[in-house]
């Protein structure tokens, strides 16, 4: 279940092998580096726990537009944080091409039009049906017929009511609510029916998207129950939009494809289209493009299973024939144990290490390959390093090959992904040292193919609806500092997938609330909420609080809350809620170790300037009100300034403070009025502190008007001001 992480898969914890711990160590005692010299970077758009700045982003179940793909950065395996963000947006529902696509290729369900009718005049919709029916895309097209802003509302496990309570309602937007991930939602119906008044209330719309529903004609909602269409419109539908029509119909006539979608499910389909255009790129002839559509798309499930129970028999006579007769002839005749080679465990290790170091070169599979069948107590084949009858006999045994290139692969694209589902299935004892194991054996290889082993992983978890996979990455690799590079895009990707992220987010929330694997899963932590909080801020947030708390005990956690923290607030969007989460917990009463941190990146974040001097918050805020509100950046200032720690206010307040003489532009002194208001307005101490610096610019440089903003400063004193305007009492 989603909202039980724990009971998953390779959630918890595995025995770190010996480089981890090594690794471990070296993290715990170095703390992290930000290759941005320190310098905070903020956005320019308000943002609540949603992607307010993504319009768009919906696609079918288990559709991913252009896969799911590691794109490695520079040469030593980092990711800029641009790429980062690109790939984990591309991970969510939402995104503008995605909506585009929705919109040229949906193919409407049974009774479609009449819910797009009375959803028009309930403003709120509920879409149910199985997984893999198309109820997203079916979402998502009738929220972008609304042409209101599309945004998503993201629930939490864990929290009371899924917190829909604190989901964003802003006027005239269109929501989608996707309630899939947490099963069985009878308990939540009261938080649905509140937020849906919430969202009605404030002129927007809102469709729910559940695998279940009962309606209750009280709700006045619009229900569709979504009938899977027939995997051909599906699949014509989408080729059309990707190849055009005169192409997508000779793809749709082929005998060869329509059989392989026979009994198929829209989001296979889907798959199928956009196979068809990759292979459709290619020079080769019809027939040949047609041939490789049916090599991804054929079932291997049939196959790998008769493969594994050929292999399991052959083990087993293998097992038997472990003991013989010793001393025939002599009347002695005893059972004699005799140590022989078990083929068949040997040639099963070899497919399954096979299936997770794919395209990896073969100098560095083979070791690697040895060592997972010590892992498992299987004899090694081969007694020296000519035994056997050669590479390529032996890795045809499995059904792989060695390219020009020097890499193992298997003959068949997509074979071995299966092989890994028929581990999963059947040997679910096996999975957390194949994980264990493939810590070890990624440290062998490329950079490059790290990510792509890691990947692997991800799609596994994706097939199978089980975070296991990811979970274990996180806590196998993201601890060694060398494997972590590789182990952090692909868990931020997952904490914001459709039907993953639930469960994953929920276990991130079990590692930074507990801190029981050290300061270099807290490391871990941090860096994967600084990558999926650029798309759901309030989310890693919460996390990141609770590493901070445990800061002062670790320099190193506290390092990479803060480069976590920079890396979110680099978005426009979310920059707003970090400013303000950081204000809140400067404010905690009981100064625990979040306090101190955040006044620590107040004080950076609202000194970092521009060339001409300007304080870079007042500059955004300027070009932008509506993304980075005045009022936010107020409430941060006041909380920097509100801190027992002088020399920090006093460089915390410099720049505004010499902000009066340098801002020469209507935007950019209303902007720095409207922040010093409100931070004089928030804290008794703030206000004193920003008079008295004005005061000293005031007479010391003869700033005019640093001396004309002194009053009205005053004016908000909390102590002073006129109770009236605060709704207090005479």
């Amino acid at each position: 279940m989603a909202e039980r992480p724990q009971d998953a898969p390779g959630a918890e914890e595995p025995p770190a092998p010996e480089p981890e711990q090594e690794e471990q160590g070296r993290a715990e005692r170095e703390p992290s580096v930000r290759p941005d010299g320190g310098e905070a970077a903020p956005g320019r758009e308000k943002a609540a726990n949603t992607a307010a700045d993504n319009y768009g982003q919906l696609v079918q179940d288990a559709v991913i537009y252009g896969g799911m793909h590691i794109h490695t950065g520079p040469a030593d395996g980092l990711y800029s944080r641009a790429e980062a963000t690109r790939l984990v947006r591309e991970a969510r529902r939402l995104d503008p091409r995605r909506v585009e696509a929705v919109r040229a290729s949906f193919v409407r369900p049974e009774h479609y039009l009449r819910f797009e009718r009375e959803f028009r005049d309930a403003r709120v919709g509920v879409v149910a049906g199985p997984s893999g029916a198309g109820r997203a895309v079916t979402a998502v097209y009738a929220l972008d017929r609304t042409r209101l802003p599309l945004r998503e509302a993201v629930p939490e496990a864990g929290e009371r009511d899924l917190g829909l309570g604190r989901l964003p309602a802003e006027p005239d937007h269109a929501y989608l609510l996707d309630l899939t991930p947490f099963g069985d939602i009878t308990g939540q119906r009261a938080a649905v029916r509140e937020y849906a008044r919430r969202v009605r209330a404030c002129g927007g719309r809102l469709v729910v998207v559940a695998g279940a529903w009962r309606e209750d004609p009280a709700d006045d909602y619009a229900c569709l129950e979504v009938e899977p269409v027939p995997a051909e419109r599906v699949f014509h539908g989408h080729l059309r939009h990707l190849i055009g029509e005169e192409r997508a119909a000779r793809w749709s006539a082929a005998p060869e494809v329509r059989g392989l979608l026979t009994g198929e499910t829209p989001d296979r389909a889907v798959r199928m289209a956009k196979q068809v255009q990759r292979s459709a790129s290619s020079e080769s002839a019809f027939a040949v493009q047609v041939e490789e559509v049916l090599g991804v798309f054929r079932n291997y499930a049939a196959e790998v299973r008769t493969w594994f129970q050929e292999h399991e028999k052959a083990a087993a006579q293998a097992e038997g024939n472990r003991y013989g007769p010793r001393g025939a002839g002599d009347g002695r005749d005893r059972p004699e144990r005799r140590e022989e080679l078990r083929a068949g465990d040997y040639q099963r290790v070899l497919i399954e290490a096979v299936a997770v170091l794919e395209g990896c070169p073969s100098d560095a599979v083979l070791p690697q390959v040895d060592e997972l069948a010590k892992a498992w107590s299987v004899p090694v084949q081969f007694s020296s390093p000519i035994s056997g009858g050669g590479l390529t006999a032996m890795l045809a045994e499995v059904g792989s090959v060695v390219d020009a290139e020097d890499r193992i692969r298997f003959r068949r694209p997509g074979f071995g992904d299966v092989v890994l589902d028929h581990l999963w299935h059947e040997y679910p004892k096996a999975r957390r040292s194949l994980l264990t194991w493939s810590n070890r054996a990624v440290r062998e290889i490329p950079v490059r193919e790290r990510g792509e082993v890691a990947e692997r992983w991800l799609r596994l978890a994706d097939r199978q609806g089980d975070p296991g996979p990811v979970n274990g990455l996180l806590v196998a690799w993201g601890r060694d500092r060398v494997l972590r590079p590789a182990a952090v895009p692909v868990v931020a990707r997952a904490a914001v997938h459709g039907r993953l992220g639930p469960a994953v987010r929920a276990y991130l929330y079990r590692l930074a609330e507990g801190g029981r694997g050290g300061a270099a899963t807290d490391i871990a932590v941090a860096q994967v909420c600084g990558q999926y909080g650029r798309v759901e801020p309030g989310s890693a947030l919460v996390r990141l609080r609770l590493i901070a708390d445990r800061a002062p005990a670790s320099e190193s956690g506290g390092a990479a809350v803060s480069e976590a923290l920079d890396s979110i607030a680099e978005e426009p969007a979310p920059c707003a809620e970090v400013l303000r989460e950081l204000a809140a917990w400067a404010d905690d009463p009981e100064q625990r170790g979040r306090a101190d941190l955040a006044r620590g990146h107040l004080y950076r974040m609202l000194s970092a300037a521009d060339g001409r001097g300007l304080p870079l918050l007042l500059v955004r805020t300027a070009d932008e009100p509506a993304g980075i509100p005045a009022d936010a950046v107020g409430a941060a200032l006041a909380a920097a300034l509100s801190g027992a720690d002088p020399e920090g206010a006093e460089r915390a307040l410099g720049g505004w403070a010499d902000a009066p003489a340098l801002a020469p532009r209507g935007r950019e002194r209303a902007a720095l009025e409207a922040v010093l208001l409100h931070a004089a307005s928030a804290s008794p101490a703030a206000n004193v502190r920003i008079a008295r610096l004005l005061g000293r610019r005031a007479r010391d440089r003869g700033d005019l008007r640093a001396a004309e903003l002194i009053g009205r400063i005053a004016a908000h004193d909390p102590f002073t001001r006129n109770p009236e305007s605060v709704g207090g009492e005479v």
